[in-house]
């Protein structure tokens, strides 16, 4: 005859224990790791000779990126990415550019200085790249939300100074230039 097994509620608090609390610290740790992949395992749509140019060492460690959109001019692409830092929620604008297979970051603003993009890339890929991110921004919001922050921005300030490039990607979607704003060439 076997001897009974006695349970005690110590006992049964213990098995459960350890049958609750492991499955859920190991599915803990692989979602928090997740947070620290390399970043081309974070970013799908970005092509990977263009995610090994999206910087590392940043004051703020980089978590996420978006593609935004590229263009092509005399055999060099450009792509804008929106990248994220941990504490957060605001993209920083990255441009990088690609020449036979090799990338360079082209434009890093961390600091979210108002820097039109034409004064690191060609006028026709700044204005591609800021048409990209309006367009994006229309998907978000709504044109009719969209054209209601233009207005609201060039009314918050006497005299509303804004990139040519940004003048000429909202003229080409269709948004109201408001008569207040001065271009900056």
């Amino acid at each position: 005859m076997q001897p009974q097994q006695r349970f005690s509620l110590r006992s049964i608090g213990r098995r459960l224990t350890a049958t609750f609390w492991l499955p859920l610290a190991v599915g803990m740790l692989l979602t928090i790791g997740l947070g620290y992949l390399p970043l081309d395992a974070q970013t799908p749509g970005i092509p990977e000779t263009v995610s090994r140019c999206i910087p590392q060492q940043t004051r703020q460690p980089i978590v996420r990126s978006e593609l935004i959109g590229s263009s092509r001019l005399q055999g060099k692409d450009y792509y804008l990415l929106a990248t994220y830092t941990e504490n957060s929620q605001a993209p920083t604008n990255l441009i990088i550019a690609v020449t036979n297979g090799r990338c360079e970051e082209v434009f890093f603003n961390p600091m979210g200085d108002r820097i039109p993009f034409a004064s690191v890339v060609p006028q026709s890929v700044a204005q591609q790249l800021t048409l990209a991110r309006f367009r994006r921004e229309i998907q978000r919001l709504g044109k009719d939300r969209f054209q209601q922050q233009v207005r609201q921005g060039a009314a918050s300030t006497q005299n509303p100074t804004w990139f040519a490039e940004e003048v000429w990607a909202l003229r080409q979607l269709g948004i109201t230039v408001p008569a207040n704003v001065q271009v900056q060439q």
